[in-house]
C-alpha cells in the first residue's frame, strides 16, 4: 500500500464515502489513477467499490459469510444483475443468506441502482450500506454459525412484505425434486420467502446438484430460474426445463 492508498483509507473513514472524481482532484491525479488505487484496496479487502467510488467494507459483519465468493459465484452473480436488469417493473427483491447472495449483494454496491432489498443476512445488509439500495433486515434469532437471523421472528416479519424477486441460494438441488437446505429454521424462512416473491431465482452452483441435505425449502413448482455454471450436466437441463424452471449461465 502506497502513501496515497493510505491517505485514501484515512479520508475514507472520515467521510464514509470517497468518489473517483473528487479524490483525482483532491491528490491532482487522474481519475483512473484514483480507480486504481481503490482496485488495490477493495482487492486487498480493506473497500467496497461502487459506481462512483468506494464505502468502507465492514470486516467485522463480513467474516460471517460462508465463504469468500469464487470466480464462479461471482460470475453467476453478474448474470442475475443481467437478469434483473432484463425483467420489468422490478422493484423490491429478496437476498436470502449465503456466499452467492452476497456475491450479488456487493456487485448490487458497485451498480447502486435504486432498489429495495430485503434481507436476513448481516453481510449482505453491510454489503449495501451507504448505497442507494434500500435495505430493510428481518428480526430474528442470530444462527450460531453464521451473521443471518432465522426463527419465528422473522418468519413473522416477511408476512407483512411482498417481494418481485427473490435471490437464494441452496445447500443442495434435485432436478427432479427441488432445492434443500441444512438448516432446518433456514428451511423454514426460505419457504417463506418463496411465498412472498413473484419470481423466485436459485443461484446454485452445479456442484450441487444430485445430492440433497436435510429439508426441501422449495418445489421446481416454485421456481422461476436457476442461474448456475457450465458445469450444469443436460440432463439435469433437461429435466429443469421439463418442469418450466429456465436455466441461465454465465
Amino acid at each position: 500500500m502506497n502513501a496515497r492508498q493510505s491517505e485514501i483509507l484515512k479520508r475514507l473513514r472520515e467521510l464514509g464515502r470517497v468518489e473517483f472524481d473528487s479524490e483525482a482532484a483532491y491528490f491532482g491525479v487522474t481519475p483512473m489513477t484514483v480507480r486504481r488505487d481503490l482496485r488495490i484496496l477493495a482487492e486487498a479487502g480493506k473497500v467496497l467499490l461502487t459506481r462512483k467510488g468506494a464505502v468502507p467494507r465492514s470486516e467485522i459483519y463480513e467474516k460471517g459469510a460462508v465463504s469468500q465468493p469464487t470466480p464462479e459465484k461471482n460470475a453467476i452473480a453478474r448474470r442475475a444483475w443481467q437478469l434483473l436488469q432484463e425483467t420489468p417493473n422490478v422493484k423490491s427483491v429478496m437476498l436470502s443468506t449465503g456466499s452467492t447472495t452476497l456475491a450479488f449483494a456487493k456487485l448490487l454496491a458497485r451498480e447502486n441502482p435504486v432498489l429495495s432489498v430485503l434481507t436476513n443476512s448481516i453481510p449482505i445488509a453491510s454489503a449495501l450500506f451507504q448505497t442507494r439500495v434500500k435495505v430493510m433486515l428481518t428480526g430474528g434469532e442470530l444462527r450460531s454459525n453464521s451473521l443471518d437471523l432465522v426463527g419465528p421472528a422473522a418468519e413473522q416479519f416477511l408476512n407483512d412484505y411482498h417481494v418481485d424477486m427473490l435471490f437464494t441460494g441452496c445447500d443442495g438441488a434435485d432436478a427432479a425434486q427441488g432445492f434443500y437446505t441444512a438448516d432446518l429454521n433456514l428451511a423454514n424462512l426460505e419457504n417463506q420467502s418463496v411465498k412472498i416473491s413473484d419470481h423466485v431465482v436459485i443461484l446454485c452452483a452445479s456442484e450441487k446438484f444430485n445430492r440433497k441435505a436435510l429439508v426441501k425449502f422449495a418445489g421446481l413448482h416454485d421456481v422461476d430460474y436457476v442461474i448456475s455454471d457450465a458445469g450444469l450436466g443436460q440432463a439435469e437441463q433437461n429435466m429443469l426445463t421439463a418442469r418450466g424452471v429456465g436455466i441461465l449461465t454465465p
